[in-house]
């Protein structure tokens, strides 16, 4: 059974080809802060973080539904939550990439890892991480994601880490149970 969250979350799925037909992927966001506090404050919240997310892919992969959910109604066989908001989209991705650049077969991905302060029981640091298909190649090379990608990644996950601000309250990436992201980092290999 899995442990619970002491967080709220919201996910970002979205779809784009794969292996000759369509695939759906996803990125979980846990945040510091309340749930916003009604339907029209959900929106807002889901049209700020898609709208984000969608600079950091080509649009050949678009973002289909956001989802939040209440970290106060999880348990061991519900360990993210009630969804307690769902909004449908068909947000195409904005980034141009650069002269030359390609797209990586479908099974690879970006990584984002973000510190944190926080220790494991052994003293070992946390990090958090987002992987994101729609990876793209740079120019003349296998395994080096795109610069423009990796920047628009970058820029994304920052905000993350400085919050994105909803009823005047900032809203920064954690963990599951609260270690708050302090920065953060885009590889530059593709995985």
């Amino acid at each position: 059974m899995a442990t619970p969250d002491t967080k709220n979350s919201i996910v970002i799925y979205k779809e784009g080809s794969y292996r000759g037909g369509t695939k759906r992927w996803s990125n979980r966001y846990h945040f510091e802060g309340a749930l916003p506090t009604d339907q029209t404050q959900f929106e807002t919240w889901a049209d700020l973080i898609g709208a984000s997310e969608k600079t950091c892919f080509q649009s050949t992969l678009t973002i289909v539904e956001v989802v939040c959910y209440d970290a106060s109604t999880a348990t061991s066989t519900n360990p993210h939550g009630d969804a307690v908001f769902v909004k449908t989209y068909t947000t195409a991705g904005t980034l141009t990439p650069g002269s030359g650049d390609t797209d990586a077969p479908g099974d690879c991905a970006s990584l984002v890892r973000y510190s944190t302060d926080a220790r494991s029981a052994k003293n070992h640091p946390v990090y958090l991480f987002n992987y994101y298909h729609n990876a793209m190649q740079q120019s003349g090379t296998a395994d080096t994601l795109a610069t423009a990608q990796k920047t628009a990644l970058e820029t994304y996950a920052t905000a993350w880490v400085t919050g994105f601000v909803l009823d005047g309250t900032h809203r920064e990436r954690c963990g599951t149970r609260g270690a708050v992201a302090a920065g953060r980092r885009a590889n530059q290999s593709i995985t």
